[in-house]
């Protein structure tokens, strides 16, 4: 598993090692918790892949890139989105 960290910028960056270009469009965002970021990730991965995607009858999984994105803190547990890009079938 590779994890990356990431923003949100239009500036070049000429010292990046990997630039991660997300599509435009339309995106599956699933929301969730976990005590830790690997957690998190598993938690949201599980709820996309395993319930939420098999079930949908107006949209279909593209491919990557798709990303957990940590949000903050609360109750000490971590609170994040997983976005995964969609088209309409």
């Amino acid at each position: 598993m590779m994890h990356y960290a990431g923003v949100m910028t239009e500036a070049t960056l000429p010292e990046a090692t990997r630039v991660i270009q997300f599509p435009k469009g339309e995106y599956l965002v699933i929301k969730g918790e976990g005590t830790t970021a690997e957690e998190l990730s598993n938690n949201l991965t599980g709820v996309a892949f395993g319930q939420v995607l098999p079930q949908e009858k107006n949209y279909a999984y593209v491919g990557g890139p798709n990303t957990t994105v940590e949000m903050g803190q609360q109750n000490g547990l971590l609170f994040g989105e997983m976005w995964i890009p969609v088209v309409r079938k």
